[in-house]
């Protein structure tokens, strides 16, 4: 039940009426800003014509955005293309993951080639990420994924101590998921999208979707040393990146009010939605950091894969985690929404744990 990503388009609940409230996929609630839309259209005659095929225009933009070089930037159909070209230009013999995590990333490391080393976050110490362990042992290890903040469970890493590791290990070369960090409150703490150019161990990817609020369009970029932006490029496929998403894209990053509006909206509904969920007896959240919330069942006789499937014959959608790598059938987690949307989901919640309606023998 709800495995891969997350999101649903519309789906139905028991009665085949209603769409499902979907708080599996952590997109912006606000929506894409209104000039994605007016873009799109005005410029719908370019369908036409091929798009710009190495998003020369949109680098440009987004170097001067993050005061970059435009030689230091790919563009991908989305950042999961980025994270399967990264070792498949670079060829390391072994790769790093650190689960639970995003589940593209060993699937990226293994389409490559290469041998996946799996080191294991502790839910005793709350899946934190250890500075000092040494993750390094086996020198065949030449990349290491990571997300900041993290996937599903929302933790972040510091700046100043990830730089460390990564200076400390030239031989690894680190490429840090930082796609939920337009969410984070103080990004300029935990992101090292800045030494991204410097670095030559490391590539930084981001996410223009899930901020901006339109996935169903597919881009993302990357921000790494000019010489290895030049060998990922030697191995990207032309052609992936479409001219409404490369429109959709300048038009986005450009509109302050929305991002204002969208950090304030987030921040405001994600400390509201956090304490409720933490004034419900039996279940654990995680403290938040992005636009999501990673929660731990602790009520006795109920887990993931049955507390789902009841929510969603409730008419909502949330993201069971006993498939993530790392994992069991204790946890799950849920989107930042509406105040409306966020409501109802704590309404229900208090349902079924007040009640125990969900158990493995009502729903067998």
């Amino acid at each position: 039940m709800f495995k891969g990503h997350g999101g649903y388009k519309e789906y139905t609940n028991i009665h085949k009426k209603n769409a499902v409230l979907d708080f599996s996929a952590n997109i912006n609630p606000l929506g894409y800003p209104e000039g994605v839309h007016k873009t799109v259209f005005e410029n719908f005659d370019d369908i036409l014509h091929y798009p710009d095929i190495d998003c020369s225009r949109l680098k440009k933009y987004i170097a001067r955005k993050i005061a970059h070089s435009a030689d230091e930037i790919v563009v991908g159909n989305g950042s999961t293309e980025l994270f399967y070209l990264a070792p498949r230009a670079l060829k390391p013999a072994k790769g790093i993951i650190l689960q639970p995590s995003f589940s593209e990333f060993p699937e990226a490391l293994k389409c490559s080639g290469a041998e996946v080393v799996r080191y294991a976050l502790n839910d005793e110490d709350d899946f934190s990420f250890h500075y000092n362990k040494n993750y390094f042992q086996d020198e065949k290890a030449g990349m290491l994924f990571l997300c900041n903040p993290n996937n599903p469970t929302g933790l972040l890493i510091e700046k100043r101590a990830l730089l460390a590791m990564i200076r400390r290990h030239s031989n690894v070369m680190f490429v840090v998921d930082e796609a939920f960090m337009d969410f984070v409150d103080e990004p300029e703490r935990y992101t090292v999208i800045n030494e991204a150019g410097t670095l030559e161990n490391l590539i930084v990817v981001r996410s223009l979707t899930k901020f901006y609020g339109f996935p169903g369009l597919r881009i993302g970029y990357l921000v790494a040393h000019a010489n290895v932006a030049e060998k990922l490029m030697e191995y990207k496929e032309p052609w992936t990146v479409n001219t409404f998403a490369q429109y959709a894209a300048m038009v986005s990053m450009e509109d302050n009010a929305f991002i204002a509006a969208s950090k304030e909206f987030i921040r405001n509904e994600r400390a509201f939605l956090y304490k409720e969920l933490s004034n419900i007896r039996g279940l654990i959240p995680y403290k938040p950091a992005a636009n999501f919330i990673f929660v731990k069942i602790s009520a006795e006789g109920i887990n993931s894969v049955f507390l789902s499937k009841w929510m969603l014959e409730q008419g909502i959608a949330i993201r069971d985690c006993s498939n993530f790598d790392g994992l069991n059938d204790g946890y799950f987690r849920i989107a930042v929404r509406t105040r409306e949307e966020n409501t109802k989901l704590i309404n229900v919640f208090k349902k079924v744990l007040s009640s125990r309606v969900c158990n493995p023998m009502s729903l067998s």
